[in-house]
């Protein structure tokens, strides 16, 4: 392919004389619409067409003695024959001559007749209605570029698409029109620059459809297979990203596919050629380091003018359009721009067809590049002893230390309370140590992100140990080259975090590489992000959790606070779901009291609304399950819910409070976590305080009383609630009627609180066994006659209401002396005596028989 255009004074007229415009014209439309084809020059001399010098002058192939044929272009035309002895074509194709339609187009074919991979189509005259196809059949390592010049009599634009006619370029060898794919139509058209499309799947068909009466309805294109990459390709092929399977147009680019400048290179759909309508073409790119930048460079953006709305490419800070818009591009606008990771998404969206079809979509460049940041003061220091063998934190210094070198690096929790680490930031060495020390009362959590270690058969690895690296000390973990990791599988999902945590305030990774001779030129590495968790404020985290803790009223501070987790290192490579458990455990002469004091950036989602009564705060949700929204929830061991936000949460119903005297969990539930959107934000309190208001006992007098005590406080706020789960057992080693006797002043619904009996079971895991009767407050008195031999029953308050339970339970117990055992309890004495000595003697006998 030469580097011009055909330059010879047009004959003829029609949709010929297009072909021959001035060069001058074709190179500034070139430099007006950014539009790029290939460049199909055969010969300077040819005057009529491509293939054609002269219409005659030249011997005859079919008769030597006549000299008034057609002169072709020697190189790559042949003549016609005696059907058309004033015409050329491209050899290959002389059988086309007199109606060029229905005709497959092959390159390797055409290549072997006529040494050329190009060619023109110029339609028939056709009268509609009326269907012509082509198909184009590259060659390996091909894709199929269309330019058309001229269009007659093809339909006509309504506005939104084509009709009446079109011409339409779609993917695979069926010659069938595809509504969704690009069309271009029009009256009499003359394109200059040409309308350019590219296929780059494999075949394609150029489809000329008539459907409405004309006279003439015709084309004339230009057809190329055009290499695929390098060589001076016009057609793009992506670089250095993967087409997502069972999508439209959506790709994916990660940085470790990217290394070298230039090698990562997207374009909208078709590019440069005009691309389809209505499409949402999604580009994600991923990072694998926190410290990795990606820098994005529009060399090429021609969208059409006054469409904004419609034709933009949007760059969005995550993976979906409802992540943090970054910027939005339109029309002519070329820029350039540097963003952090994990994930970018940019988004191609095209809108409806604009004639004249003079655009041809955007190209990008990506750039990943590590963050320009000094170790010392952004990701650790170098610990410092104060005095021989002591840490800064008063912790000891690490026993028979390995060699220190310039790759070594110690982080204090001091210092930093999380961060990120990665060996390729320092000089390399076979060694290299990477020490975390935290407080006294810290545990370290450690998250490997990635990892390359490339040498052969062992001879570079990683080991993690449990406090300080010695050579007297197995490490706990062992990692063998040659191995990698990367943050992203190939599908650039987030892979599952590989986590350690040490036993006490101290970690260690160490790193031993071969001579870098081995014969890899890529650089060996760990990368990842550390956390100092301090157990004695923040709770004790629970093994092979990210952010799962518990609290224990005997050991941890008597009252404390609680934020939402998400925003440390830790969390940078975490994507999904997240559901953080703060777990608090009372003693057995404790409550808990946990108050929600701010709540910030809760998405008001209409699937969810909370409601707030006497009973807690619940979260009412429709259509959508719970978890698949963000809420944030108090819930007991057993799963009940004590109080749930979500939703239009309003501001001014905080604080919300319950007390309990049972362990709760403060559950934090983001539905669509990542480290752009990490979710909403809230702050809590909690309290440990002594009391004995509720909790196991076990009761072996066979006659007594039980009241409520009295809790409330005038302090408390309108959403202050109480949980309490009580439990008395009722055990006695005699032969008895227990007859209990409930009563409250409160007339409240069962489903506030509520009094239960129960048979003693030992065979079930807490003892419960048949439910006797449920005594609720609305019943105001009661009195229950248990089963003759009934020994032992369990009663059972639960409560979880805004106004604490009051209520008092009494038992007495009647005993029967053995020689009456067997025919059952006496009679009851008379109506008058029983009325008051009933009670009284019953209590009477049974402290006798107590005492004996």
């Amino acid at each position: 392919m030469g580097a011009g255009r055909g330059r010879g004074r047009g004959r003829g007229g029609g949709a010929g004389a297009l072909l021959l415009l001035p060069p001058l014209l074709l190179l500034l439309g070139v430099a007006r619409a950014q539009v790029a084809w290939t460049p199909i020059y055969v010969d300077g001399n040819s005057q009529v067409d491509l293939w054609t010098q002269e219409a005659q002058g030249c011997s005859c192939p079919f008769d030597a003695a006549r000299r008034d044929c057609a002169c072709c272009v020697r190189d790559g035309g042949c003549h016609c024959g005696r059907s058309m002895p004033n015409r050329c074509s491209q050899c290959g194709l002389e059988q086309h001559c007199g109606r060029m339609c229905n005709v497959t187009l092959d390159s390797r074919f055409l290549a072997s007749r006529s040494g050329k991979t190009f060619g023109q189509i110029k339609s028939p005259s056709l009268e509609g209605p009326a269907f012509c196809w082509f198909l184009l059949q590259p060659d390996v390592g091909q894709r199929v570029e269309v330019q058309v010049y001229r269009l007659v009599s093809a339909g006509r634009f309504n506005g939104t698409s084509c009709e009446g006619g079109f011409l339409q370029l779609v993917d695979g060898q069926e010659p069938s029109p595809r509504a969704g794919d690009v069309q271009i139509c029009g009256g009499n058209e003359r394109y200059a620059p040409p309308v350019v499309l590219f296929a780059d799947r494999g075949p394609a068909s150029l489809i000329f459809q008539i459907g409405e009466s004309t006279l003439r309805s015709q084309f004339l294109a230009y057809y190329s297979f055009t290499p695929s990459g390098g060589g001076g390709a016009v057609g793009f092929q992506a670089r250095g990203g993967r087409r997502i399977d069972l999508t439209e147009c959506d790709w994916l680019y990660q940085d470790f596919l990217c290394r070298e400048p230039g090698s990562c290179v997207l374009a909208s759909p078709g590019y440069p050629g005009l691309y389809p309508p209505n499409r949402q073409c999604k580009y994600h790119i991923t990072t694998s380091s926190i410290q990795t930048q990606v820098h994005i460079s529009f060399t090429s953006l021609l969208l059409p003018y006054n469409h904004c709305r419609t034709h933009y490419v949007a760059i969005y800070q995550g993976s979906t359009p409802s992540s943090p818009l970054l910027n939005t591009l339109c029309s002519n606008r070329k820029a350039q721009f540097t963003y952090s990771g994990p994930k970018l998404l940019l988004e191609f969206s095209s809108g409806p067809p604009v004639p004249p079809y003079d655009y041809n979509g955007f190209l990008a460049t990506l750039e990943f590049t590590e963050k320009i940041t000094s170790t010392e003061s952004s990701t650790g220091s170098i610990v410092k002893s104060t005095e021989p063998g002591v840490m800064m934190d008063g912790t000891s210094a690490p026993r028979r230390p390995l060699s220190r070198t310039g790759c070594d690096l110690v982080f204090s929790g001091n210092d930093s309370r999380s961060g990120h680490f990665d060996t390729k930031d320092r000089p390399w060495s076979p060694l290299c140590t990477l020490t975390f020390v935290g407080r006294p009362t810290d545990i370290v959590h450690i998250s490997l992100f990635n990892y390359q270690l490339r040498a052969p058969s062992c001879q570079t690895v990683a080991e993690v140990y449990d406090g300080y690296a010695d050579d007297s000390v197995k490490p706990r973990h062992r990692l063998c080259s040659p191995l990698t990791k990367h943050a992203q599988d190939p599908s650039g999902r987030f892979l599952e975090q590989q986590t350690f945590v040490s036993s006490d305030n101290a970690l260690t990774l160490v790193l031993r590489r071969p001579s870098p001779s081995f014969g890899s030129s890529e650089k060996e590495f760990l990368n990842g992000a550390f956390l100092f968790h301090d157990e004695q404020v923040d709770g004790t985290l629970r093994p092979d959790t990210l952010c799962d803790v518990d609290y224990y009223g005997l050991s941890s501070p008597r009252q404390g606070h609680v934020t939402n987790p998400g925003g440390q290192q830790l969390f940078w490579n975490y994507e999904g779901t997240l559901r953080c458990s703060q777990r608090f455990i009372p003693a057995a002469n404790q409550s808990i009291t946990l108050t929600i004091t701010t709540l910030a950036r809760l998405s008001a989602n209409p699937n969810c609304h909370t409601l707030c009564g006497d009973s807690g705060c619940r979260c009412v949700t429709k259509l959508i399950p719970l978890l698949q929204m963000d809420h944030l929830a108090i819930i007991t061991d057993q799963g009940q819910v004590l109080s749930c936000l979500c939703g239009d949460f309003q501001q001014q119903w905080l604080p919300v409070s319950v007390r309990s005297w049972s362990p709760m969990r403060l559950v934090y539930s983001v539905a669509h976590y990542s480290w752009n959107m990490q979710g909403f934000q809230f702050t809590s309190s909690y309290a440990f305080v002594v009391d004995s208001v509720c909790g196991y006992a076990r009761i072996s007098e066979p006659a007594g009383e039980i009241h409520s005590k009295n809790i409330s406080s005038s302090a408390m706020k309108l959403n202050h609630y109480f949980h309490q789960d009580c439990v008395w057992l009722l055990d006695s080693k005699i032969e008895r009627q227990l007859t209990i006797e409930l009563a409250t002043e409160q007339s409240r619904p069962c489903t506030a609180w509520n009094i239960s009996a129960y048979k003693y079971d030992d065979s079930t895991n807490d003892n419960f066994g048949e439910l006797l009767h449920t005594f609720c407050p609305r019943d105001r008195r009661k009195e229950i006659p248990l089963p003759w031999k009934l020994d032992t029953v369990l009663l059972r308050l639960r409560a979880t209401t805004g106004t604490a339970p009051e209520y008092s339970i009494r038992w007495t117990s009647q005993i029967v002396r053995a020689n009456t055992r067997v025919s059952g309890p006496t009679s009851a004495p008379s109506a008058a005596a029983g009325k008051w000595m009933g009670p009284w003697l019953g209590t009477l006998l049974a402290l006798l028989w107590y005492r004996s």
